[in-house]
């Protein structure tokens, strides 16, 4: 030991600069290095590649007890230049303290601050020594002993917190980022991309063990974190919903203005929820899609209607327009007219704004389907309506080509209609092509 002491002695030394060197080192003229032990446990600090430490406890670390004033003068005002600039303490292993800026002081420039504080983690880890005035100015600073913890800790729990004061909800968007300035954020949680973190938490399940100590905040919160929102809404709201639905009105036609009351009978996560609209999506766009899926036969057993356009063409509207037909002798719905609330009218379709739709379907083509495979029964009321040149090319063209395919012309009798079979497309069964060639935009 003496041997190996007075080697590391004989190998200190100036040169003709003024660089103090320590086994082969460059350490000074650093004012960190004022003792040989500092040098000594500095060169050894320096010289050890990334990832690596120091001996736990020896009189050449950088925290022996005879080091205080190295970590005085030194050390902590480098950490704590540090949490000033970037306001947090998780160091990168490979920051080194840069040279000739006046935002650092002078005692700590070319100092490697991410070695120490990985250092420091390791002994605090494997049950290291660190002395008692280093662990109490690194509690004070609050170190980042874990970097993960520290995130939690110091960002993204405080920010869930200050996204529910501010939304009333933890359903935070993929996409939302704290936006730099915004004063109603701190400003160490400026540009905090919150939204990748929290569907982070719940694909990848990160953070899983401080989740786990925060249950009961975080589920005070209402915080998803054991499955997709659209899992969470689905099983709380929209399948208890529709079941309610159900039972109240005895069918699932859900309108699309349907709005969940706030009574007692319905389920308080779904109250106030949009259900028309919802379900709306779930037909048109394929909201849902995973769930539906799932619980395709329960949804079968509600009677929940996929077909909402051919349940409100059979149900209410062409029996409306044959009723309006009866009352008036024609047709010619005005955009204004709104059923009324008595007989003849039916009784489904009290309060519809009958005129708003006939105009929808004469110069938008809505009901399409359902329009097309009436024909016949429109004609004989007299209703008139068009095909608009995008539905057309849509709709009609593609039935053209296949019958031309299969009979070498284009010459489609008036009464053809299309067969139920291939290789016709499923959605062009049934529609009178003939007759339909007699409304070709022009």
């Amino acid at each position: 030991m003496l041997r190996l002491l007075g080697r590391g002695r004989r190998r200190v030394g100036g040169s003709a600069s003024g660089v103090l060197r320590c086994a082969g080192v460059a350490l000074a003229a650093d004012p960190h290095v004022k003792r040989l032990d500092d040098c000594i446990g500095l060169a050894a600090l320096a010289k050890r590649p990334f990832g690596s430490t120091p001996p736990l406890s020896s009189s050449n670390s950088p925290l022996s007890s005879s080091s205080s004033l190295h970590w005085k003068e030194t050390v902590s005002p480098a950490f704590r230049a540090f949490l000033k600039s970037h306001m947090h303490l998780m160091i990168p292993i490979r920051f080194v303290v840069p040279k000739d800026d006046e935002l650092w002081p002078r005692a700590t420039w070319g100092y490697p601050l991410g070695k120490h504080a990985a250092w420091l983690r390791k002994q605090r880890r494997e049950g290291g020594v660190i002395p008692s005035f280093v662990i109490a100015d690194l509690e004070e600073m609050a170190f980042a002993w874990e970097n993960n913890q520290y995130r939690w800790d110091h960002f993204i729990f405080p920010a869930l917190r200050r996204f529910f004061e501010l939304h009333g909800h933890t359903d935070v968007p993929a996409a939302f980022h704290v936006l730099k300035g915004d004063v109603d954020w701190p400003e160490r949680l400026w540009g905090r991309r919150l939204g990748q973190t929290v569907s982070d938490m719940r694909k990848r399940h990160d953070y899983e063990k401080q989740v786990r100590s925060n249950l009961e905040e975080l589920a005070a919160m209402g915080f998803c974190y054991d499955s997709t929102i659209a899992d969470r809404d689905w099983r709380e709201k929209v399948l208890p919903a529709l079941k309610t639905f159900h039972q109240v009105y005895g069918h699932c036609r859900v309108w699309n203005s349907f709005v969940v009351p706030d009574e007692p009978r319905w389920p308080v996560a779904a109250r106030g929820k949009k259900l028309g609209y919802t379900v709306s999506n779930m037909r048109r766009k394929g909201y849902f899609a995973d769930q539906v899926a799932r619980d395709e036969l329960e949804l079968k057993e509600l009677g929940f209607a996929w077909g909402h356009s051919d349940w409100e063409w059979k149900e209410w509207l062409l029996p409306t327009l044959e009723t309006f037909r009866a009352v008036f002798g024609h047709c010619r719905v005005p955009a204004s007219f709104v059923v009324p609330s008595d007989a003849p009218w039916p009784k489904q379709a009290y309060g519809r704004q009958l005129g708003v739709v006939a105009s929808q379907i004469r110069y938008k083509a809505n009901y399409f389907d359902q329009v097309v495979r009436s024909t016949d029964r429109l004609a004989s009321l007299g209703f008139e309506w068009r095909i608009p040149p995008s539905k057309w090319e849509q709709r009609i063209k593609p039935l053209l080509v296949t019958f031309e395919q299969l009979h070498g012309s284009r010459d489609v009798p008036l009464d053809y209609i299309v067969p139920s079979e291939a290789p016709w497309e499923e959605n062009g069964w049934g529609i009178p092509l003939g007759k339909l060639l007699l409304k070709k935009p022009t």
